[in-house]
């Protein structure tokens, strides 16, 4: 992506206009006195990118703002955005668009949020496509990705810019911090659309053979209980001496449905059958096999642990053939020592060595179980006693009965198993198909590219940070934060001071955006926003410095000589990149450094808002 601002610009509620140009390719700097509007710079850019709230302070600025601007460039187009100052902290629905660059004299509204926002997203290569890989408590999986979560790459502000543990910008805000693990990957190349497309129909498809898995067995076991009630007529049917006992149950239930539906008087068929006592007999027979079978096995097992516990009580040979220099020894000592070995390693091989009755017992068992199920299935298809009809009553009565059961249960039909069991190929199929890459491995690669260049970021800057000058870094994916371990060893140092923990913050954001213009990602614009470097040396508000060190002056130059090596870098692989850099720092801090341009200096009445409009607001007043 092709990407920097032109312009940043205010208009007053009185109609005067106030422009900040910036020029593309460098380190533009404004700097100057404290409280002059520097920091708002960067809440002014992020309120124009559609900021759902902003602390724009209200004294000063929003109260002598009547709009906001920026004017930027973005791959081949040019874009004005202008958005309406803040009603009593709320933000304004009210923006002003040329799609051409624009800059009005006076903005007048023309447009609506969403459809810039989706104009602006389309550059950014987001689309419908873009999504959510998965959900939280404040992001919905499957949602479309805001631009602003790329946004949160573009920015160290004064909050978190030494911060130890926090480099990413709005990580107090739920929405943010749910949001930054969500497109980092996407953000930096390592996993991409396609594949995050893929990945989101995978889950569908997993999901969707799993919900017909629950349905085939429900219609599995729904069969089965047909199958069940069927057997139980034909069962009741032979008790009456409808059907012979030896037959089937499909044939018998084709002569069933023949007897009811021909509405026959039926004489009771001949119920001399020896199938019932076959079948009791194979019952005792298998049975008794697979007692005798387990009993082997338990015997087998008992033998086992006896030898295990002669093993146990033969041990003490091996100790004393280790103390046989120690040994009084007899004439016999060598003959008991060595057939009592002899006696362990056999034992030791007996106890090891697998027999059959280790390995085809069970298979054995296994085999005569299920010959023992399938008999005692038969046994329950078969009447014990044929019961007859006492009456005609009851025959008509139970005849009834029957055909009720088999308008119900007769012609259970497997469509419904064999279509979710095509259903479930055809899924297959397409969960095969897909074109789906595991995006571990690019994440490794992508962090090793990611520390060989803060490497050596790290060697260019490294002697501010004195006693982890020669630390490599390490980047901790899962907690997106930049640390130094120990050369030669795997520990991570407890990194202290302030000021190194600014120029960690500045090796992992110039690494991050060189490795994205080697990767070509699209999501991240190409600009950098750097609030105060020379924060750490300043002091905090309370209590600032009137004057730096000269050792100081020496660490901020060295941060400037950090910034232009990175835009030098950035030209050599053919990339584009603007950082925009707050300071309080006088322009002779980065002298001779070629990528460094001065945007402003706020000091001697000049800043955001200027003198000459308070001075015209309270004339107005």
């Amino acid at each position: 992506m092709n990407f920097y601002f032109e312009k940043l610009v205010l208009w007053s509620r009185n109609g005067w206009k106030r422009e900040l140009a910036f020029l593309p390719n460098k380190v533009n700097v404004i700097t100057g006195d404290s409280k002059t509007g520097k920091s708002a710079i960067l809440q002014i850019i992020d309120y124009c990118f559609f900021a759902s709230h902003s602390r724009i302070s209200e004294s000063i600025i929003n109260e002598n703002v009547s709009w906001y601007g920026i004017n930027f460039r973005i791959n081949d187009k040019h874009f004005t955005i202008c958005r309406a100052s803040l009603d009593r902290g709320k933000v304004s629905d009210s923006y002003f668009f040329s799609s051409y660059g624009e800059i009005p004299d006076f903005p007048k509204t023309n447009n609506k949020e969403n459809t810039i926002k989706q104009l602006i997203e389309t550059e950014f290569g987001i689309d419908r496509n873009v999504k959510v890989p998965f959900g939280s408590k404040y992001l919905s999986p499957g949602s479309k990705i805001s631009l602003r979560y790329f946004l949160m790459l573009t920015t160290i502000s004064e909050n978190i810019i030494t911060s130890p543990s926090d480099f990413f910008d709005k990580q107090n805000e739920d929405r943010y911090r749910e949001a930054l693990p969500r497109i980092f990957d996407l953000a930096v190349g390592i996993d991409t659309i396609e594949n995050i497309l893929a990945k989101e129909k995978k889950a569908d498809l997993e999901a969707e053979i799993k919900k017909t898995e629950r349905m085939q067995n429900r219609s599995s076991s729904k069969k089965d209980d047909f199958h069940d009630q069927r057997i139980e007529i034909v069962k009741r049917a032979k008790e009456f001496g409808l059907i012979n006992p030896d037959t089937d149950t499909t044939t018998a239930l084709q002569i069933l449905s023949s007897i009811l539906a021909e509405n026959e008087s039926t004489e009771l068929v001949d119920v001399n059958s020896t199938e019932y006592s076959n079948l009791k007999s194979q019952e005792y027979q298998l049975n008794r096999v697979v007692r005798n079978l387990k009993n082997l096995k338990n015997e087998y097992n008992m033998f086992k642990d006896a030898l295990t516990d002669v093993e146990d009580s033969v041990k003490p040979i091996v100790y004393l053939r280790g103390k046989k220099s120690e040994m009084i020894k007899t004439s016999i000592y060598e003959d008991i020592v060595t057939t009592l070995e002899a006696d362990f390693m056999s034992l030791k091989k007996d106890i090891k060595t697998k027999t059959p009755v280790d390995t085809n017992v069970l298979d054995l068992i296994h085999e005569y179980e299920k010959k023992l199920a399938d008999v005692r299935k038969k046994l329950a298809a078969l009447p014990q006693k044929i019961t007859g009809f006492q009456t005609d009553k009851d025959k008509y009565l139970f005849m009834g009965e029957m055909k009720a059961k088999l308008e119900l249960y007769g012609e259970q039909s497997q469509s419904s198993v064999v279509e979710y069991t095509n259903d479930l190929h055809d899924l297959q199929e397409k969960l095969n198909a897909l074109p789906v890459s595991d995006s571990s491995e690019s994440r490794i690669m992508f962090i090793k590219l990611l520390e060989e260049i803060i490497q050596e970021y790290v060697n260019i800057a490294g002697k501010v940070l004195q006693n982890y000058e020669k630390y490599h870094p390490v980047f901790d994916y899962t907690k997106k934060v930049l640390l130094l371990r120990k050369p030669l060893t795997d520990y991570i140092e407890n990194v202290g001071s302030s000021s190194n923990h600014m120029f960690m913050h500045l090796f992992l954001f110039c690494g991050l955006h060189e490795a994205i213009q080697i990767k070509k990602t699209p999501f991240i614009p190409p600009y950098l926003i750097i609030d105060q470097p020379s924060r750490p040396y300043w002091g905090d508000r309370d209590a600032p410095k009137q004057k730096l060190d000269h050792g100081d002056e020496a660490n901020i130059r060295n941060a400037f000589e950090l910034l232009n090596t990175f835009v030098d870098r950035i030209e050599k692989l053919n990339g584009q990149c603007q950082l925009i850099v707050f300071e309080h720092v006088p322009p002779s801090t980065w002298a001779r450094l070629n990528h460094i341009h001065l945007v402003e200096e706020f000091i001697g009445g000049n800043a955001l808002i200027p003198d000459s409009w308070l001075q015209s607001e309270t004339e107005r007043n």
